[in-house]
This record gives C-alpha cells, structure tokens and sequence, in this order.
C-alpha cells in the first residue's frame, strides 16, 4: 500500500513540475472584448472655434491645451471575423501635443502579443463620439457613454508585419499591420469647469499603421461630440487601434 501511494505522488508531482515546465500560448488580456477601431482621414470638415481643455492621465497631470480641427474619424471594426459588441463607439481624433520631460518605457500587451514601446510625447485626445447620419440617412445610434477620453502619445516599438482583415461600416479589405505609432490613456477631461471622469481606467489603445487598398470615394458623416456637432468628409485609412493592457512604465 505505502509502495502504491508512493507511486502515484511520484506521478503527481512529475505532472506539476511537467505543467510548469511545459510551454504555454500568449493568453490574450481581459481587455480582447473591448472595440476595435480603424480610423479614417478627415479630409473636410466645418471650421470649428478652438477650445481649451484640461488633461490629466497617468503618464501627465492637469496640462491645459487648445483643441480645434478633428484629424480623423474612427470607427467599430471586425478584425479576422470577430464581433463589432458595441456598434454605437466611436471617436474622433483632435491635436493635443503636450511634452514628456523623459521618454518612458511602456510594456504593454494586446492582441498582437506582449510590446514595449517607447513614448516620446503627447500627440491627439480621442474624444467619444456618436454618429447621426451617413450620406443623409439617419443610423439610430446611442452617444457611446461607456467609452473613454483617450490621450494619445507618439510611440516608437517593433512591428506587428501581419495581415488581418477589417470590416467596418464603409469596406472590408485585408490589411497590412505594421509599426506601433500611438499608445492612449484614459484621460480625465475639463472643460469649462465640467469634470468628463475616465469610464474603465485599465482600458488602453494601441494604434499601428496599416496598409492596404485605400478608398476612392468620400463618405460624409455627420456626427455629435462635447466639442462639435458637424459633417466630416472622410477618405482613406490610416490607423488600426487595438484595446490594449499597459503592464508597467518607467523613465528612460
């Protein structure tokens, strides 16, 4: 009997010591289920006054800026066939350069695998946005209320160099996935002393360049935002934003 019972903790604990010696698959973080976005060029847009905000984040703290003309227009995408949860989110990209007084070391992960990125400054403010019309025809979409203010800065990191394919409200095509060039923060905005709070703090975007087919034909979107409500005309693709977990940063 003691032989027998001996026997088997032996196989036991060879199980464990193989379970942790053995390999394991990247898992992806708990953020995978948040949206997607691929953002679009706004090449034309109604002239908007300049407004001033307020940014705080964890990476900068209340630095007060000037925001005006929207950059691009980002919408809810499918990649490789998963599910557009929450079709109401978008948001639209606004300048709101700000500097680092150290470059930072970011290790983040996402459904590219783990990363680190290196960030050398503030760039754009992601503000949550809700589409009306497309070409005149309404799209009875709610504002996206669960969805961050996002302070995006300039990054510098390896490459995915794979191919994945978009589906969204205006194509579907493959696309070429290639450098990091933003990693956002939720932000925490003031603007005329009314506080916009972060709505899910661990939810982070990573944006990286992607390159396929572009579109030919302008779109015009008329859209609602804290800032505006206006029609932007949109053309070609730029970015592919991607939920992401940011793990640790540091001081370079």
């Amino acid at each position: 009997m003691n032989g027998s019972w001996t026997r088997i903790a032996t196989r036991v604990l060879l199980g464990v010591i193989l379970a942790f010696a053995a390999p394991t698959a990247w898992a992806a973080p708990p953020v995978d289920r948040e949206t997607h976005f691929r953002c679009y060029i706004v090449s034309q847009q109604t002239p908007q006054a300049a407004t001033t905000v307020t940014l705080s984040d964890q990476f900068l703290s209340k630095v007060a800026l000037t925001v005006d003309e929207p950059l691009q227009f980002c919408a809810p995408v499918s990649k490789n066939g998963e599910p557009i949860l929450e079709p109401e989110e978008h948001l639209t990209m606004y300048a709101a350069a700000a500097p680092l007084v150290n470059h930072l070391s970011i290790a983040t992960e996402d459904q590219f695998g783990p990363r680190i990125l290196e960030a050398v400054g503030a760039r754009v403010l992601l503000v949550p946005t809700q589409k009306l019309e497309v070409e005149g025809v309404p799209t009875d979409l709610d504002f996206p209320t669960k969805l961050n203010h996002s302070w995006c800065y300039e990054v510098n990191g390896a490459p995915v160099d794979l191919e994945v394919t978009l589906r969204d409200q205006f194509r579907t095509d493959t696309v070429g996935v290639g450098q990091p060039t933003l990693f956002c923060n939720p932000v925490e905005k003031v603007v005329g002393g009314v506080t916009t709070r972060i709505e899910e703090r661990d939810v982070h975007l990573t944006c990286y360049d992607i390159k396929g087919p572009q579109r030919t034909r302008a779109t015009h979107v008329l859209i609602e935002n804290q800032f505006e409500q206006d029609t932007f005309t949109i053309t070609s693709f730029e970015l592919l934003c991607v939920p992401s977990e940011k793990k640790s940063f540091s001081p370079i």
